[in-house]
């Protein structure tokens, strides 16, 4: 066999004393320095002779003989003592003894276990008296962890399952699907063990509870039959045809998710609010609660029922339309605007009464603020992105491309002309021009923004900074459908598709609980998922890890904007962008293991310790 040497820290060694009978029926001491090891993940402990010294009744001084092994023992347990590897020259490329494991995932499930999640599973299916053959609990873990991972269809997901050093997957894929139903069980009561998890170990903050919707869409042509499913046809965020599904999602506001439901696609964004409050509020047991979102929730009825249990918001509204004509006057009116950033931004603040109903559904008379304000930077966008569409209409007129409609109809309109004047309906001609009228209109709107809140001591900074907090659960979103990869949707079942969704939400609120914690050194989903995919390892015969380079990126050199934040640059620099991300969530995690070949009980001791303070 071949001999390979390499220099690692040595693992536990003993002095280890057999008993035996000479040739001559003679009771013997073999003395030997040996050294435990395991030949593999969770195999038994073997051992390997370090150096063998003779029998002890052969010594002239046995006493100074076995002083000269233990010194021996200490020196080689605290020495950099070369370490022999045993590589088969017929070993196969695609063999177990050859497979690369992940390792990287124990830094997911140290989150994951720091939420208690697996003692609530199994505390559930006990008492609701589960008689299941197979493991939820290590079913739903393996799940998060390749949401994080590895996101795919819950069939691609299972083929990964052999690859994870030391995970317990001992389940089929038939259990995976069984599970789903299980896992469907407990959707609200798993969200409030997290929420209380979340209290204990990294906090709450729900002074403000932001509010919004999405939807996800599922690679099908036909919604569910019948009013029960989920799959509906709606009105796609994506701008899809294909059925979808909405879910409506409250964070906190550290940008933690707190809870999320979900509904038919044809739901209307704002019939999703009042449900999921009145749920929240209750589960959770919260007091008073300030609800953030934008234009798409706000709607007189669910001011209403947030107004009528106590609770306030603040909430964006249209300028344009009915909903925005009250407000035209002091829009367009030059006086009262206070002027900042050299005339880049001005804003009104005021109160107004309007019309509500109360708790009975009597009619009720309640005070509000409304913010007004113009930024000559949403100005100059509005401005480009009108031109754009204008550009677009022109080229769909120019060249009768009744096919690409899409994004050109708010500027198109149509003229029908009767040619002759008769009653033949079918022989006219539809004259397309550009609406220049329309556009005229939009561009008084350019920068204009509004936002009401029912909070009278809120100043215009408070109700900017408070409305700004929404951009956390915007970005919540993109984070499942892009990093999490929770659409398309490949379950078809209503309780498996709400088993996914409640998948993706424990996979979210781990992936920002570590996001949190980074604080302003936080990285991308991608990134965090990057690193601790590179984190591979091999398992030697003999106990001995090789733990493969965490990289595979060159990193850009940064530098700080005129406005102080840290940006990269086009510039390569020396260092490998994996390998500092992977430091940077080591130190997260309290840890500093980098040597490239570790004894197995070395390495597993380093695993233990990974834990997020």
């Amino acid at each position: 066999m071949l001999m390979l040497c390499y220099i690692v820290y040595c693992g536990v060694t003993m002095i280890k004393k057999d008993n035996r009978l000479d040739s001559q029926g003679r009771p013997r001491t073999q003395i030997r320095v040996v050294e435990g090891y395991r030949v593999g993940p969770g195999l038994p402990t073997k051992q390997r002779t370090i150096k063998d010294f003779g029998i002890l009744e052969d010594q002239e001084d046995p006493q100074a003989f076995m002083e000269m092994v233990k010194q021996f023992n200490a020196a080689y347990k605290s020495a950099k003592v070369p370490l022999r590897i045993e590589a088969h020259p017929f070993a196969k490329m695609y063999s177990k003894e050859n497979r690369r494991y992940n390792y990287g995932y124990k830094f997911f499930a140290a989150v994951y276990d720091m939420l208690k999640i697996d003692g609530f599973v199994k505390s559930y299916l006990e008492e609701h008296g589960f008689a299941g053959k197979y493991s939820v609990a290590k079913i739903l873990k393996f799940l998060v962890i390749l949401r994080l991972l590895s996101p795919d269809s819950k069939r691609a997901t299972f083929q990964m399952k052999e690859v994870f050093y030391s995970m317990d997957t001992d389940f089929s894929l038939q259990d995976i699907y069984r599970s789903l139903d299980k896992i469907s069980d407990f959707e609200v009561e798993l969200q409030r063990h997290l929420n209380e998890q979340v209290k204990e170990t990294v906090g709450r903050d729900l002074s403000h509870a932001f509010y919004d919707v999405t939807n996800y869409f599922f690679d099908i042509d036909f919604c569910d039959s019948g009013e029960d499913g989920l799959r509906k046809h709606g009105v796609s965020k994506e701008h899809r045809v294909a059925p979808i599904a909405a879910m409506g999602l409250f964070t906190d506001s550290n940008g933690l998710p707190v809870s999320m439901s979900i509904f038919p696609g044809n739901t209307s964004d704002t019939l999703t609010l009042q449900p999921t409050i009145k749920e929240i509020k209750q589960s959770y047991g919260l007091g008073r609660i300030v609800v953030v979102g934008d234009k798409g929730i706000n709607s007189s009825k669910n001011i209403d029922a947030i107004s009528n249990q106590g609770d306030g918001f603040v909430f964006s509204q249209v300028l344009k339309g009915k909903k925005g004509q009250r407000y035209s006057s002091k829009l367009f009116d030059d006086t009262d605007w206070t002027v900042r950033e050299n005339g880049a931004y001005k804003y009104k603040l005021f109160e107004e009464e309007y019309k509500g109903k109360d708790s009975d559904g009597k009619p009720v008379t309640r005070k509000r603020k409304v913010l007004l304000y113009w930024s000559k930077s949403e100005d100059d966008i509005a401005k480009r992105r009108r031109m754009e569409k204008l550009e677009r209409t022109r080229h769909y007129i120019k060249n009768s491309a009744c096919q690409i409609k899409n994004g050109v109809e708010k500027y198109t309109k149509e003229d029908i002309i009767d040619k002759e004047t008769g009653e033949i309906l079918e022989d006219i001609l539809k004259h397309r021009t550009i609406d220049t009228e329309k556009a005229e209109h939009d561009a008084m709107y350019d920068g204009y923004f509004s936002i009401i809140t029912s909070e009278l001591s809120y100043d215009e900074r408070k109700i900017r900074q408070v409305y700004g907090g929404l951009w956390k659960i915007e970005q919540s979103f993109r984070i499942m459908k892009s990093d999490l990869y929770a659409r398309p949707v490949f379950v078809s079942k209503n309780n498996h598709i709400r088993a996914h969704f409640l998948i993706c939400f424990v996979a979210l609120l781990i992936i920002r609980i570590i996001q949190q914690r980074m604080g302003k050194k936080a990285l991308s989903a991608e990134r965090i998922s990057r690193a601790l995919n590179s984190a591979v390892c091999n398992v030697f015969t003999g106990g001995i890890v090789h733990l493969a380079d965490v990289g595979g990126a060159i990193a850009f050199k940064k530098r700080t904007d005129k406005t102080g934040k840290i940006v990269d640059t086009l510039e390569y620099s020396n260092e490998d962008q994996i390998a500092q991300d992977y430091k940077s969530i080591q130190e997260l995690f309290g840890t500093n293991c980098y040597n490239a070949y570790l004894r197995l009980e070395v390495f597993n001791s380093f695993l233990k310790k990974i834990t997020l303070a």
